[in-house]
């Protein structure tokens, strides 16, 4: 019933009252006011006032069990799920779920991560329902050396997924998504495998979508879709653009295996390429400009002597030679 009356404010743009709410759904002004009053818990926004009756605010940061089925139009992708209003790591969760055997395409989502988890140690950072963490659950028939390739489609479907959001975005090799040169999308991707046989994988997304602001540590390389558009975005409409984007490349590259097919399209949205910059790793720190990425999805650094370097996919940590996020 509560769902009942959540559609009939969302299909008002001033106030509705609770008599008419009562009316349309034949049950008594008490029974709509707990009912109010449950959406309440769950989120949403709504103001009353005596002789108006109820109007819905904002919904745009609710990311409940009903928005996420009522948004998702994926067809594997997000179809079973686990939503979370805490959790150490959504990555942790997911690999929890995948040891107790669920499908291919599995979703975790969380409100809030204690212990959030970027690339390379790095912390990601996830207290407030103005961004969004959730981790998908894959069992792909895959050997261990192409999850390289699909860890950098993850980063190219968000990132096209932010493009038909209305949000000019890029990728940074291998997979961080950038606007306007900061990060507003972090990627992590685990895997449990044999010698020849992935066994899961795990790929963690964290998206800043209506932050408002950041701290003086992360303002010059942190940003959200909110800060670079002044628009809030729905939250479950931004996760079904990404689970789309990235369901369908997902499914491509099974049947290729083969990062040829999204070359280009990589190519094209890489701010790296011709940028003169600093890989760091730990054996080694190498300078030269971006001059390609390879058909393996390999990042391809001229050094000072002109000789091509090839860089796989989380050897290194890529930033502008003065150690600056691109």
């Amino acid at each position: 019933m509560k769902y009942k009356i959540l559609e009939l404010l969302k299909s008002k743009d001033g106030f509705i009252s609770g008599e008419e709410i009562g009316k349309i759904l034949n049950i008594s002004r008490s029974a709509v006011w707990k009912n109010i009053s449950k959406l309440k818990e769950y989120g949403y926004k709504i103001t009353s006032f005596t002789n108006k009756g109820y109007r819905l605010e904002d919904s745009s940061d609710v990311i409940n069990d009903y928005e996420i089925k009522k948004t998702v139009t994926t067809k594997i992708f997000g179809k079973n799920f686990i939503n979370l209003k805490e959790t150490d790591s959504t990555n942790e969760e997911a690999k929890r779920q995948a040891q107790k055997g669920v499908s291919d395409g599995f979703l975790v989502i969380a409100e809030k991560q204690t212990k959030g988890k970027g690339r390379l140690g790095h912390i990601w950072t996830h207290s407030n329902n103005s961004n969004l963490a959730f981790s998908i659950v894959l069992k792909p028939d895959l050997i261990p050396e192409d999850i390289t390739s699909l860890t950098l489609i993850a980063g190219l479907s968000v990132c096209v997924a932010l493009r038909k959001a209305g949000v000019v975005s890029y990728v940074k090799w291998p997979n961080d998504v950038i606007i306007n040169g900061k990060k507003a999308v972090g990627i992590l991707t685990e895997i449990s495998c044999e010698i020849e046989r992935v066994n899961y994988v795990v790929v963690g997304i964290g998206i800043n979508i209506n932050e408002r602001y950041f701290d003086d540590e992360l303002s010059d390389k942190a940003t959200s879709l909110f800060i670079e558009t002044g628009k809030v975005f729905k939250k479950a409409e931004i996760l079904n653009l990404v689970l789309n984007e990235f369901e369908k490349n997902y499914y491509k590259f099974i049947k290729t295996r083969n990062f040829n097919s999204f070359v280009e399209e990589y190519r094209t949205l890489c701010v790296n390429i011709g940028k003169e910059i600093k890989a760091v790793s730990k054996k080694e720190t190498i300078t030269g400009i971006v001059s390609d990425i390879s058909e393996k999805g390999e990042l391809v650094i001229k050094n000072p002597e002109n000789n091509s370097i090839f860089l796989a996919s989380g050897e290194v940590s890529v930033r502008l030679k003065d150690g600056k996020y691109i």
